[in-house]
This record gives C-alpha cells, structure tokens and sequence, in this order.
C-alpha cells in the first residue's frame, strides 16, 4: 500500500463523532456543563450505531472531556486547570494564579527511616528519619491530588506539630526554618489510581492519572524535599514553554 492510498483511508465512525464533538467544544456552541445527546440520539443523528457511539462517549470519558451521570445523561466537564509543568511553584500560589481557592486537608504526618531509594534521591544515609507529610490538595472544594512530602528531619525537628489543614509547608520551611525552596527536579508519568487514591480523589477505581516526582534544592544546592503526587488526569493538564533556541 502506497503512502497516498495511506492517506485516503476512512475516518472511522467513532473517529468522526469524537471530532464533530470536540469541534463543538473548541466553538463554543457546546459548553461545559451542556448535556449531550443520548447514545441512542446520536446514533440516530450521525447515521451510526449505538455501539459507536457508546465507544466515542467512553472515549471522551477517559480523557475528561465529559462525564457520565447515572441517571442523567453525559455532560461536557468543566475546563482543565492548566498548570505549568516548567515553573517550580507551590499548588496554593499556582490555584491562586488560575483564580481558584486553593485548600489543603491533611491526611497523616509521621516520622519514618529512609530506605535506599528516597536516601539516593535527598542524598542522605539510608536508615536516616525523614518526617512523611500526606495531604490532600482541593481547588474550589474539588480534590485535584494527593500529595506526599518526605524531608530529612535534621532539617526541621519538631514540624509535625506546625502542620494542619490548610497551611502552607513552603511558608513553614522559611518562616521556621529558614530554608527557601528555589528550584526542583520534576519527572512526569502516567499512573493509575488505587482503591484508597480513588475514594479521595472521588473517581473511579484504576482512572488515569498523573504521576509527579520531584526533588526540591534550597539556595544552597541542598535536597531538601522529595515529593510525588497523583494528581487527576480528567481535571488538569500540564503544559510548558520552552524557549526554542535560534
């Protein structure tokens, strides 16, 4: 088969229903909180089956573009929260930036020992104690992700006691401590979530999401946090701009 036979090759059904819906979006005729057609409806309207029509819904469910209520129909979701994947920020000033109020539940704060991996990562001795801060990060009262923060606790003894709902872990580190995060290491991957992520972020059980990991340095150089979050695919989307050399 040539490349040009390639290239004439049907759209399929799904395809096409998924575009025509998209389009809608990007236009504007449809708008988040807009119920679609029922499956049956657009089977009807498009001139395809119920099947294809159900394959594109569930499609467009696992990207986020729309959600599925039992017993009312499938509705467009809201817009994404866009969030810079290039600028290191905290998740309060990066929600306040988008015009959203940020809050923050704390889920557990206990004292632990490294094991091999994290004691790479913040270059410390394995065995050392690192205080683990779990919290749950909310914009408008909707959970967007589950965050854990693993830092040496020779840095910050006694901070178990400075963390509650809503406060801000940076803030504690300078106000506190004196130690200023500047700068991060980030790696990025897709992930799944488990029973346990699911119910606190209020999805689905195994609904993508992304996985975040990175280390945080102070002025001078130093590891001072690892970190990782899972955050909700169907509710955010990182973007970056990088400065194209000439």
């Amino acid at each position: 088969m040539s490349r040009n036979d390639r290239a004439r090759e049907p759209v399929p059904f799904y395809k096409q229903l998924k575009d025509k819906i998209m389009e809608d979006i990007e236009s504007g005729k449809v708008k988040p909180g807009d119920k679609l057609p029922s499956e049956r409806e657009l089977a009807e309207q498009y001139g395809i089956s119920r099947m294809t029509a159900r394959h594109t819904l569930s499609i467009l469910e696992r990207e986020g573009v729309v959600e599925r209520r039992v017993g009312a129909g499938t509705f467009i979701s809201n817009q994404k929260i866009e969030m810079n994947f290039i600028t290191f920020n905290s998740f309060t000033k990066s929600m306040l930036g988008k015009g959203l109020i940020p809050s923050t539940q704390k889920l557990s704060v206990y004292r632990d020992q490294a094991k091999v991996r994290l004691a790479n990562l913040l270059k410390i001795p394995v065995g050392e104690e690192v205080i683990v801060i779990k919290r749950l990060r909310l914009a408008n009262q909707t959970p967007v992700a589950i965050e854990e923060s693993f830092i040496p606790y020779q840095y910050c003894p006694g901070i178990e006691a400075l963390i509650e709902d809503d406060t801000s872990l940076y803030q504690i580190l300078e106000d506190e401590y004196g130690i200023i995060l500047v700068r991060a290491k980030e790696y990025m991957q897709v992930t799944f979530s488990d029973e346990m992520d699911s119910k606190l972020l209020r999805i689905k059980s195994e609904s993508p999401c992304i996985l975040l990991e990175a280390v945080a340095f102070d002025e001078e150089g130093r590891e001072i946090e690892f970190s990782k979050s899972i955050t909700r695919s169907d509710i955010v989307k990182f973007y970056s701009e990088p400065h194209l050399k000439k």
